[in-house]
Order: C-alpha cells, then sequence, then structure tokens
C-alpha cells in the first residue's frame, strides 16, 4: 500500500484529490518538472514522509509544464513548491528542496494524533466542569507523546489558570529544551516569575490605597502589576511597570525595566501593547 496516498495529480482531479481530501486530512502538493534538479533531490524525501505517514497526509504531485492552469492559479513561481492544503485552503508552503527534518516541523502541527484525541477528550471533561479529572487526563496526554506541542502547551495553560504552580514549574522542567523554547511556553514561564511577585493574602484594594498614600510604594505597584497578569489585565500591569521605571530605577534591581521585558516576552512582539511600552520605555532610556 505504500502508493495509496501518493498521486498524480491534474487540472481534471485536482478538486478531488486534493481539495476534497484535505478536509479529511493534510494534503502536500508538490508543483515539479522533469527539468528541475532540486526537484528530484526533493520527490524522495516527500515519498518517504507519505509512506511513513500512511493514512495521516496525501501526496499530490503536478507536473508543472503540464499542468500550467493550476500553475497560475495558485500563484508558483520557482521549482519545486510545496503547498500545504488543510481543510480546502493552503495553510503553509516552501520552495526549494528542504531536508526532511524542516518538513516534518512544517507538519507538525496539521498531523491528528492519538495525543490530540485523548487531549480532545479531556477538554471536552474541562469543559463540562469535571476539572480534576480533565487534567489528569491532559496530564497522561502530555506525558504519552511529549512532542506534541499542542498538547503540552495546553495542560501548561491549565495548570497555570488553576495555580498549580509546583506541579507546573516541574512539569516545565522536564520539558525538551525545544519545547521550553516555544512562545507559547515562554511565555507560561514569563506569567509564572511574574505572579511569583504576588503576596499571600495581598489584595488589589489594599495596594491601590498604598499606591495613593505613597506614590513611590515600589513594592506595591510591583505587587499590584502581577496581580493585574494574573487576572488577564495586561495594559494597567504594564503602566504599574513603566511608573516603577519612571519613579525608581533602582528598586529591587530594577525590577520595574525587567519586569517590563518579561511582559514583552509574554505578550509577544506583534502584541500593540508591547510596541506602545517600549516607546514609552525609550522615553526613560534616551
Amino acid at each position: 500500500m505504500p502508493d495509496a496516498y501518493i498521486f498524480d495529480v491534474e487540472e481534471s482531479n485536482f478538486q478531488s484529490v486534493v481539495v476534497e481530501n484535505s478536509h479529511k486530512l493534510p494534503v502536500l502538493v508538490d508543483f515539479w518538472a522533469d527539468w528541475c534538479q532540486p526537484c528530484k533531490s526533493l520527490i524522495p524525501i516527500l515519498h518517504k514522509i507519505a509512506e511513513d505517514f500512511a493514512g495521516q497526509i496525501v501526496l499530490a504531485k503536478v507536473n508543472s509544464d503540464q499542468q500550467q492552469a493550476l500553475v497560475q492559479q495558485y500563484g508558483v513561481r520557482s521549482l519545486p513548491t510545496v503547498k500545504l492544503f488543510v481543510s480546502g485552503e493552503v495553510v503553509d508552503e516552501f520552495t526549494g528542496a528542504l531536508p526532511e527534518s524542516d518538513i516534518l516541523a512544517m507538519l507538525d502541527k496539521y498531523l491528528v494524533r492519538e495525543s490530540d484525541a485523548m487531549l480532545a477528550a479531556a477538554v471536552a471533561e474541562y469543559e463540562q466542569g469535571n476539572i480534576e479529572s480533565a487534567i489528569a487526563h491532559m496530564r497522561q496526554a502530555a506525558e504519552s507523546d511529549p512532542e506534541n506541542s499542542r498538547v503540552q502547551i495546553t495542560y501548561a495553560r491549565v495548570l497555570l489558570e488553576h495555580k498549580q504552580i509546583d506541579v507546573l514549574k516541574a512539569f516545565i522542567e522536564n520539558l525538551s529544551s525545544e519545547m521550553q523554547a516555544l512562545p507559547d511556553i515562554t511565555a507560561i514561564r514569563a506569567q509564572l516569575d511574574i505572579t511569583a511577585k504576588i503576596g499571600e493574602g495581598v489584595h488589589a484594594e489594599d495596594l491601590l490605597a498604598r499606591i495613593e498614600t505613597n506614590e513611590k510604594d515600589c513594592e506595591a505597584r510591583e505587587q499590584l502589576s502581577a496581580f493585574y497578569v494574573s487576572q488577564g489585565a495586561y495594559a494597567p500591569a504594564l503602566e504599574q511597570l513603566f511608573e516603577i521605571m519612571k519613579r525608581d530605577r533602582a528598586y529591587n534591581d530594577d525590577a520595574g525595566r525587567k519586569g517590563l521585558l518579561n511582559l514583552f516576552e509574554m505578550l509577544g512582539a506583534e502584541n500593540p501593547l508591547t510596541a506602545e511600552y517600549r516607546r514609552k520605555m525609550s522615553t526613560l532610556l534616551f
């Protein structure tokens, strides 16, 4: 059955082989030509992947010299070009003869694995309010497939949401270095560091009262920022850290600036708040 999921595709069967199949599983579409040397290097790699993941992906090969209508329709400008179709749409693509590891990394987020099914069942439990059981099943899914980032990230987020801090710290420490470097995991670690600054039995109202009494109370501002982060209120959290940086760079080893950088990492470079407060920081630094 090695070729059961490998097809030569032309305009007449593109809809059935690529578009319709992509609603059931990912479809790699390889635009190639006989004269293209990199195409010849890439094709064995794509065949191997299709055979290794038989039943999980489809490989569709388009001879670009013979299928100019498809080449034009999908904007192919160089060969080889490989486009990944999911749910009828192109969700990712690359050009050139990439190594197998890079292609697998691209595919990974779209492949349905057994741990995904375990996670889906746990999420359904969670949504029904069976929190303790759901978390236990999420842990089982995470342990069963350490390389499935979707499962690891979801489990970590739920642990954070339910303040299972010690469990979360141990879980993150045991992740692979590659998994720890993922932006979502980095953000969760940043949030852990920030919320650790909330004092026991401290309430936002008390912190606000302290700041109203003494605007230079940087400790209250730092704890209030951490409280806001724990509530997902990132704008006021950033504002409190900015106030610390503006008023006292010496406080707690420049905690205002470091806290801002930590939150930027958590929010990501594309978040408008990150851009806004980076500009504000620059007014103090230069």
